[in-house]
């Protein structure tokens, strides 16, 4: 099986870790969980890990578990990894580009609109479990995850790029929660935005989100696995993210 060039997750080469049961490969940060060290063994991501017995133990799962007492408040440590591979499978969806990170503070009026943000990177860390908000149902972190769809679809024109790229990563997120959890029913999320009606020039400035290209830092691309073949990288021509975009 070849894998991929690139880390599933941020599009970039470098030193990645290799699934040795799908094509995709990622970061030790940006898989989720993150991973510590490079496993010595074989390793599964959380994507093709059972969620409910798995085959392998992340080292990062050691240590969180180390320090926490065995019945500590939190996710039962199933519902744990199924929502990390909700997490990742959002993550390495190309949709989700615009959701990764908060929208910036500089951005005109969104914060005077959104009165809730809500993105990937605070849904990440909220299930870390010595994160102080950390989730304690899956309930909490569906409500999370809807949240952020929602605060898409209110500030963005309908038809602009990262308004259809939200309803169609939330088509996706629901097709995929219903697979990962086949035997619960989650209660319908209500529009709960505590902002006020705002006139349509308060709207995001139209601009295009700048989608990420596959691209490689210009170091060697390094995998773990010896076997897999080495290729050669080449410079990455620095990026310079365009500050009239769509927001999530």
């Amino acid at each position: 099986m070849e894998s991929e060039d690139f880390c599933a997750v941020c599009l970039i080469g470098g030193d990645l870790l290799c699934c040795d049961r799908c094509p995709k490969v990622f970061h030790l940060s940006c898989h989720v969980p993150p991973l510590l060290s490079f496993p010595s063994g074989d390793w599964v991501c959380s994507l093709c890990r059972d969620s409910v017995l798995p085959e392998v133990e992340y080292d990062c799962e050691n240590e969180r578990t180390s320090g926490e007492h065995a019945h500590s408040q939190g996710l039962p440590a199933c519902d744990q990894r199924k929502c990390e591979r909700l997490t990742l499978l959002i993550l390495s969806n190309i949709l989700s580009a615009p959701f990764h990170e908060p929208v910036s503070p500089l951005a005109r009026h969104y914060y005077q609109i959104i009165k809730r943000p809500m993105d990937l990177s605070v849904i990440r860390a909220k299930l870390n479990k010595r994160n102080s908000q950390h989730y304690h149902s899956p309930d909490q972190f569906i409500a999370d995850v809807s949240l952020m769809f929602r605060n898409c679809a209110k500030f963005n024109y309908p038809d602009s790029e990262v308004a259809q790229a939200g309803r169609s990563l939330e088509v996706f997120f629901l097709s995929q929660l219903r697979e990962v959890f086949p035997d619960r029913a989650f209660p319908v999320a209500e529009d709960d935005s505590d902002s006020d009606e705002y006139d349509e020039a308060y709207r995001a400035a139209v601009g295009g989100f700048p989608w990420p290209e596959r691209r490689e830092q210009c170091h060697r691309k390094r995998k773990r696995r010896n076997s897999l073949k080495s290729r050669r990288t080449p410079l990455l021509k620095p990026c310079e993210r365009n500050a009239n975009v769509d927001l999530v």
